[in-house]
């Protein structure tokens, strides 16, 4: 991809995750005298739309575009940039309108709904995990591309099993119909993704979630 294409792309990509985010914030703000609750359960919808969305296409990824040399790479990175940078601003709303900015009260919160006060901790690891691998892919991507494959195996089981947690096991009506519509999903699109990859003998795969077999 030409610099001048991948630089179109890369401002494509950062109006749409802005203007997806405005969007939210507005109907969230304009349709509920509970700004608050709309404005956490939305944002939360959005990060995983984006987080759906990037695991789809990094599965699909061969070596060149887990260096984001490729459209696809280029678009897989940015929804995985999107779906965190969203997911941050949730945080935020949730402790602003819920929590008071209090560990504390999202401590009890937490062990009211789980049963153990510890997860929150759990939660903190999953965002700066989360948040380290998005800064990594942006700023080495070459060495990105190039980690062992365990690490990245390691990182989205992690991440998948929170994620089940808190979109099936603990959530209830639309979020968790969509979490359960996402996890029937991601095999369907692994297996699609591993099916194409070896009638492409001359294409590797790379790191992971796709490189096969898991």
């Amino acid at each position: 991809m030409s610099d001048g294409k991948r630089s179109k792309l890369n401002a494509s990509l950062l109006a749409l995750g802005l203007l997806s985010l405005v969007l939210v914030v507005a109907v969230s703000l304009l349709l509920s005298g509970e700004a608050g609750m709309l404005l956490t359960r939305n944002t939360i919808r959005l990060s995983l739309a984006w987080y759906a969305a990037a695991l789809c296409m990094m599965m699909r990824l061969d070596r060149p575009g887990w260096s984001a040399e490729s459209a696809l790479g280029q678009v897989a990175r940015w929804s995985w940039t999107w779906a965190w940078v969203v997911f941050m601003i949730h945080v935020a709303m949730a402790f602003h309108f819920h929590h008071h900015w209090s560990h504390a009260d999202a401590f009890n919160r937490t062990r009211e709904v789980s049963g153990a006060g510890e997860g929150i901790y759990v939660s903190y690891l999953f965002l700066l995990l989360w948040g380290l691998d998005v800064l990594f892919w942006w700023w080495r991507p070459q060495a990105y591309a190039a980690r062992p494959p365990l690490v990245g195996r390691a990182l989205h089981a992690f991440m998948l099993f929170i994620v089940f947690n808190g979109m099936v096991v603990f959530e209830t009506g639309f979020i968790r119909w969509a979490g359960v519509a996402m996890f029937l999903l991601l095999p369907i699109v692994w297996w699609t993704s591993m099916y194409a990859t070896a009638n492409r003998p001359s294409q590797t795969a790379y790191v992971g979630i796709t490189t096969p077999p898991l």
